[in-house]
């Protein structure tokens, strides 16, 4: 029997849930078994009564296919419910044609031969940020590492003020992780007060960084206007401060477990894309959403225009007709096509750059610091949001001393 449509209608007898996507453990079963319990309920599309109603796509070829579907599925909203501040961001929230005018102003910026040219860079800070840790024998991955990596490349990359750092994490973190719609509101309204007068200066001194970018850059025949700049920076400081802050640190707490892979990946550092590619299909973060164009039949489910679906990625990692055996680590599989940066013309413009960094954090913490486990006793905790995080992770190995 099929789901009907429940957004405005009586329930019908098909099964409907109260499943929270962005917090999804709400009976203690843990973080991935939740999903998985959610999968083997409905593989398909369901429908949920949390965050004012939406459907959840379940499946991997489903959720693969409503992304590149733009005709049918709208990005005009990101989140559920539909009042969340953040739900209208460009480029990410644009739909073709006018996605492209956006899209196509930091293009070259995210190119893989620009971030190549970070590459210099994003291996001389990671090798600074182990020379730090390296001698104590201990660290807190998520602190000492994890924001700071990747925060000093999008620094870079924006030509932010460091000493903005703190202020831009608060605002980030508020986003992605709200005790509040009020907060999450005050947090937006926060972005824009800082960008407009960075916006500002960069079209007075352009520079070759992500801000000059789109502060000189033309949509539709005229220049980007001021409200456009600041709604594209915000858009960029979630994505640049978040994805792969959280990436490392599910891909560090994988590692600290599995001492024949991180083995591996220290004597044969060729190997070690393969496995940057299955962490990234393993370890997906995120929960899209998209906005039901009109009504539309698929998958034998009728769903209703203007009704909202999301796209859990860690579904499409854990669905077994795409990856057999789909929690296991395993960099020997064929990863491609995986969800976690989206798919289709809106697939994420920075996924190159964050894998470009957890590769070198890879290569250049595994030859220094091969044996490392998380504290004895410490229970690990994913930290469920818009995106999920390990936000505490202490890990310990030998010490030693500098210069040894």
């Amino acid at each position: 029997m099929t789901l009907a449509s429940a957004s405005n209608d009586a329930m019908s007898s098909d099964p409907v849930v109260d499943f929270n996507v962005y917090n999804p453990d709400q009976t203690g079963i843990g973080h991935d078994e939740s999903w998985l319990a959610l999968r083997d309920q409905s593989p398909g599309i369901i429908w949920t009564t949390a965050n004012g109603g939406h459907w959840i796509a379940t499946r991997g070829d489903l959720i693969r296919s409503i992304y590149a579907d733009y005709e049918h599925f709208s990005s005009r909203q990101l989140m559920v419910p539909k009042q969340f501040a953040i739900s209208q961001l460009i480029p990410v929230g644009a739909d073709p044609p006018d996605h492209l005018q956006y899209r196509h102003l930091v293009n070259k910026i995210f190119s893989p031969a620009a971030v190549k040219k970070l590459g210099v860079f994003i291996r001389a800070f990671t090798r600074e940020l182990i020379d730090r840790i390296e001698p104590r024998g201990q660290c807190d991955f998520w602190e000492e590492f994890a924001k700071e990596l990747p925060i000093a490349v999008f620094f870079k990359l924006a030509n932010f003020p460091i000493e903005d750092r703190e202020k831009l994490v608060t605002f980030m973190d508020m986003l992605l992780h709200p005790e509040s719609l009020a907060d999450q509101q005050a947090a937006f309204a926060g972005c824009a007060e800082y960008l407009a007068p960075l916006f500002e200066e960069r079209r007075k001194n352009p520079g070759e960084d992500l801000l000059s970018a789109i502060a000189a850059g033309e949509v539709f025949g005229r220049p980007v206007t001021n409200d456009e700049a600041v709604n594209m920076g915000t858009s960029f400081i979630i994505g640049g401060l978040d994805t792969v802050l959280s990436l490392m640190s599910f891909t560090m707490n994988y590692l600290a477990g599995d001492v024949a892979l991180r083995h591996l990946l220290r004597d044969e550092p060729d190997r070690i894309p393969d496995a940057v590619e299955e962490f990234c299909r393993r370890f997906p973060i995120g929960v899209s959403t998209r906005l039901i164009r009109d009504d539309y039949e698929l998958d034998g489910v009728q769903l209703k225009g203007g009704d909202l679906i999301t796209l859990p990625q860690i579904l499409h990692a854990f669905d077994p007709a795409e990856y057999p055996d789909p929690l296991k680590v395993d960099i020997e599989r064929a990863t491609g096509g995986y969800s976690t940066f989206g798919h289709g013309i809106h697939r994420c413009p920075g996924s190159f750059l964050g894998k470009y960094e957890l590769r070198i954090l890879l290569e250049e913490w595994l030859p220094r610091i091969p044996d490392f486990e998380v504290e004895a006793g410490f229970e690990v905790v994913i930290t469920p949001g818009i995106t999920s995080a390990i936000r505490h992770l202490p890990l310990r190995w030998a010490a030693r001393p500098q210069g040894n």
